[in-house]
């Protein structure tokens, strides 16, 4: 099994990416549960969508982008990507006044947004651990 996790862009009032350690952490917390956990940092929007449309290896993906931030020229490649996801995702974000990419995709809803004001590891945490659940469930269901 495995989650891919993607993060769009960040921009000048998004905070710092994820430390090192706390990615490290979270893979150790995968691994030990079976899972890899894949990290896709994307440097644009373009990316992005090249991201979720490559993603039909994983069983789920974690999202962490801002879809106010997507630009109207991008916004019709980010929309095609989702929508075809193949796999559910979460969203992940660290400010309350972020818009879910579910918003570009109404038809391919996350499975839940994870927000956690200030504290993007917390929330990448809460995510893996619902992620984590998520899987060991479809997995127990499957046998």
């Amino acid at each position: 099994m495995s989650i891919l996790v993607i993060t769009g862009p960040c921009g000048d009032a998004q905070g710092a990416p994820l430390a090192d350690a706390a990615m490290c952490r979270l893979w150790e917390r995968a691994q030990s549960a079976g899972v890899d956990l894949c990290w896709r940092p994307c440097r644009d929007f373009a990316e992005l969508g090249s991201c979720l449309s490559a993603s039909n290896d994983a069983e789920l993906v974690l999202l962490d982008v801002d879809a106010d931030m997507v630009p109207a020229s991008q916004v019709a490649c980010v929309r095609e990507a989702l929508s075809a996801l193949p796999v559910p995702y979460i969203e992940i974000h660290d400010d309350s006044r972020e818009t879910d990419a579910c918003a570009l995709a109404p038809g391919h809803p996350s499975l839940v947004s994870v927000v956690v004001p200030g504290d993007a590891a917390a929330g990448y945490d809460m995510a893996l651990s619902i992620g984590l659940r998520y899987l060991a469930q479809g997995a127990r269901a499957a046998a």
